[in-house]
């Protein structure tokens, strides 16, 4: 749209709406927002997407779900909403807010954000209003970490410093639960997950879904967002505002929650990478998430997607070192001529191949968890044997499904 056409639109009627999807690390927001955006039709969507990490993998996602449409993108990356990524936040929605091109704002928070401090920021600004606070619920790990989500029951859960005490925090502030990954539930454990979160939240609406399908009218134009002024008293009621100076500091470190970034441009050795992940994942470890590349697959760009006790792997991309030597490519001359050219400028042995991942969990579970991480890796032997064209055992499932 061209800035012309922005400034003979009409003033917005009303407030901004927004929609808050927030949740645990790995509980499928991302996943969520990227179907809401490819289903958006004429919709003009603004959207934040917060990473807590540096390695903005979200952010990435999210561009390539936009498909070329022009929403307002903007990545806050490196830490929480309500906390070091305060400031940018604010900043963000005063900028949005005055975008009379965009019909609604969604924001994806990161898995270590505290809903205080950023419901704080939006319910300050009267240009906006704050229509759904989204919160996805990973089911697979409430059955799995939380005994089904009774264990956030526990007296004293809420008001402790861990991550435990920051889930319930997300649980009770929501307008709107999502339970994920509830095709892996059975009928028991279902009922089980949703008897704890009605005790934790009795307000909510509460649905189901599986690989972030769920209707938008569940998620959007819900106005089932209520201020906190308005809210009910009550165990399940958000509790009123705190002041400021007592949510400033509300960053994910304070739950024991921090991230760590592993590069390195050698492949994984499948068969090692595949022991420490079934067999040696430490519990303090709550979510890795990146691009890695296999031994054995050395044309495949993988994104690694790791929640609690779930893991998977994604096809996103070819590598182009692996479609400048792939003899199936179906490439002009000139094209294998400029990227060869593109290549020159990148690893002489890897080209552009690499691995990049986010590890985030407690401290001390996150060093020792990288140091496995980085024995997975291909030593100098293993290296030249791949160079040679030796085979790797592999078992990791061969059919790669992409969501």
């Amino acid at each position: 749209m061209t800035d012309e056409a922005q400034d003979q639109r009409p003033p917005r009627p009303g407030p901004l709406p927004i929609t808050v999807l927030c949740g645990f690390l790995g509980a499928g927001k991302t996943t969520l927002l990227k179907r809401l955006l490819r289903e958006s039709g004429a919709r003009r969507y603004a959207v934040i997407v917060n990473d807590l990490s540096e390695l903005a993998v979200d952010a990435e996602l999210i561009e390539e779900a936009r498909e070329g449409r022009g929403e307002t993108l903007v990545a806050l990356n490196g830490g929480s909403l309500g906390g070091t990524q305060r400031t940018p936040f604010r900043e963000a929605l005063s900028s949005i807010a005055e975008n009379t091109a965009v019909d609604y704002l969604l924001i994806e928070t990161s898995g270590g954000t505290h809903p205080d401090a950023m419901i704080q920021e939006i319910e300050a600004l009267p240009s906006l209003r704050l229509d759904a606070f989204v919160t996805v619920v990973d089911g697979l790990n409430l059955l799995r970490d939380y005994d089904c989500g009774r264990a956030l029951l526990a007296p004293g859960v809420s008001k402790a410093s861990t991550p435990s005490a920051l889930l319930h925090a997300q649980i009770a502030a929501a307008s709107v639960l999502l339970i994920s990954k509830a095709d892996l539930l059975k009928r028991p454990q279902a009922e089980a997950v949703l008897s704890a979160l009605r005790q934790i939240n009795a307000t909510a609406t509460i649905v189901t879904m599986a690989y972030g399908s769920v209707g938008a009218e569940y998620v959007t134009d819900t106005r089932s967002f209520r201020p906190r002024n308005r809210r009910r008293s009550g165990p399940s009621a958000l509790p009123p505002a705190l002041p400021t100076a007592v949510v400033a500091d509300d960053d994910p470190e304070s739950f024991d929650i921090g991230s760590d970034t592993l590069y390195d441009v050698r492949p994984f050795h499948p068969q090692r990478l595949y022991e420490l992940f079934t067999q040696r994942l430490p519990l303090g470890v709550h979510r890795t998430k990146g691009w890695m590349w296999l031994a054995s697959r050395p044309l495949d760009v993988l994104l690694w997607n790791q929640a609690g006790s779930y893991f998977g792997l994604e096809w996103v991309a070819t590598w182009k070192a692996g479609v400048l030597l792939d003899a199936a490519a179906k490439l002009f001359p000139e094209e294998r001529t400029a990227l060869a050219e593109r290549l020159a400028r990148t690893h002489p042995t890897f080209g552009d191949r690499h691995c990049e991942l986010t590890v985030i969990g407690a401290a001390r579970h996150r060093a020792l968890f990288i140091d496995d991480l980085q024995q997975c890796l291909c030593t100098d032997e293993e290296v030249a044997a791949w160079q040679e064209g030796a085979l790797f055992d592999d078992p990791w499932p061969r059919t790669i499904r992409r969501i």
